[in-house]
């Protein structure tokens, strides 16, 4: 992909990508003040707008007591109840600008991963915005438009409708950006089929489902097979990276910028190569803190999306969870950062006394690190006190690292839940093609 190439993929979209990618490229090297002093224009303007054209920010926005003339910092955007998931399947028929013509809007949902799917819509601003904040996102990792990659996404219903449009397959050629379906990745010959497309067109960089691209690195580690081509970026996304899976993908692949969004609101945070935070995209979003959940300073985020004036998404509560970067560490990019992203709130366990267990923070860096033959894990809630742990294992588990992890989970938990623990031989993706980390059954029960 070139610039050219995302003009003529602006015009067969209708979008304007392009202009976004400018505008956001020149805030880049804003200082603080002026970067809020550039928020505060927008989250105004959006503010207005929403009072004018939405029911229900329009109600909401009267109720508290903000508009936009009397908005003088972002501090008191704080003043505004945050949006949550259950606002957007209740009320998203209000949400929606009446200066819009539904009909002519991009309509989308969410995976439901923490049970409580949603939909939304986006206008051709809103996705050429989120499109130019991905493309800057990206290149924070140090890619450049021009690169071959290839793009490891995708369920079975994305593969046969999606793919197979017109502009998907010009995307495809222009922008020399091929594709590869997530969901085939489950056994040895899908892995070898992979291994050898990368070798054959010599892709610069990967990008896709975090755990896809983790079991295709483990795959190639467990069977001491290394690529022949030199793969510069991999990037990954849409599920939470985890430590033992970043050092795998680089140690096998190649090195590793994680990104940061949702399909509410594109283009959120990315891995910068230069001070290895994550960069919010200040011109795009305004990224609030809310609750701390953990003792390790994991707090929930809540987004405002600056770009959709179709359906605005004001200090949505994402039920996402992300650590805040509080040292001072020197980049000469102005963007606000993160230090990791957390997960979900779904990825959070809660026992009868209140206390919390961040599942990714405690197997991900902590257990699996130490434990050599572990190479996949999910946790199952049974019941309110009790929740089982599947462990996917290579041939070098053995019963004294079963006694190490048993030791280890004893410790950790301390009496809080009841648990159990069951080697299996692989752990299904959801329908969506995702990989969940914290399945809740009790809630399939009730």
């Amino acid at each position: 992909m070139n610039r050219f190439s995302l003009i003529l993929f602006d015009l067969i979209k209708k979008q304007n990508s392009l202009c976004y990618l400018k505008e956001f490229e020149r805030t880049k090297y804003f200082s603080k003040d002026e970067l809020r002093a550039y928020q505060l224009v927008k989250v105004k303007k959006i503010l207005a707008h929403a009072e004018l054209y939405s029911p229900f920010y329009k109600e909401r926005l009267k109720e508290v007591g903000i508009n936009s003339h009397n908005l003088t910092d972002l501090s008191e955007l704080s003043k505004i109840p945050p949006l949550t998931r259950s606002d957007l399947q209740n009320h998203w028929k209000d949400i929606v600008s009446t200066n819009h013509n539904i009909e002519k809007l991009s309509k989308g949902s969410s995976s439901g991963s923490t049970g409580q799917p949603v939909i939304y819509y986006k206008d051709s601003e809103a996705r050429s915005a989120g499109q130019g904040a991905h493309y800057l996102g990206w290149s924070l990792s140090g890619w450049k438009m021009g690169a071959k990659g290839l793009h490891i996404w995708g369920n079975p219903s994305t593969v046969k409708n999606e793919w197979k449009s017109v502009s998907s397959r010009v995307k495809a050629k222009v922008f020399k950006h091929h594709k590869f379906p997530a969901y085939k990745l489950t056994d040895g010959s899908n892995f070898e089929e992979l291994r050898r497309l990368i070798e054959k067109e010599k892709y610069d960089y990967i990008d896709g489902y975090t755990n896809a691209i983790y079991l295709f690195a483990d795959y190639l580690k467990h069977n001491k097979l290394k690529l022949n081509t030199k793969v510069r970026h991999v990037l990954t996304t849409a599920e939470n990276l985890q430590d033992f899976q970043r050092e795998t993908i680089e140690e096998i692949i190649g090195p590793v910028y994680d990104a940061y969004g949702c399909g509410e609101i594109n283009g959120i945070a990315y891995e910068c190569h230069k001070c290895k935070a994550y960069h919010i995209i200040d011109p795009h979003v305004i990224v609030e803190f809310g609750d701390t959940v953990d003792d390790v300073g994991t707090r929930e985020l809540i987004v405002t999306d600056l770009d959709n004036f179709a359906f605005p998404l004001i200090r949505y509560k994402l039920d996402d969870l992300a650590i805040p970067l509080n040292e001072n560490k020197p980049c000469d990019i102005g963007f606000s950062r993160l230090k990791s992203i957390s997960g979900r709130q779904s990825d959070i366990l809660k026992f009868k006394d209140g206390g919390t267990l961040s599942v990714p923070s405690f197997f991900g860096s902590m257990l699996l690190k130490q434990i050599q033959g572990l190479k996949q894990y999910q946790v199952e809630r049974l019941a309110e006190n009790l929740i089982n742990i599947n462990f996917v294992t290579t041939d070098e588990f053995s019963e004294s690292d079963y006694k190490k992890l048993d030791e280890a989970l004893m410790e950790y938990l301390n009496n809080k839940i009841d648990y159990k623990i069951t080697i299996v031989d692989k752990i299904e993706v959801s329908k969506i093609g995702k990989f969940k980390l914290l399945v809740d059954k009790t809630k399939n029960n009730a």
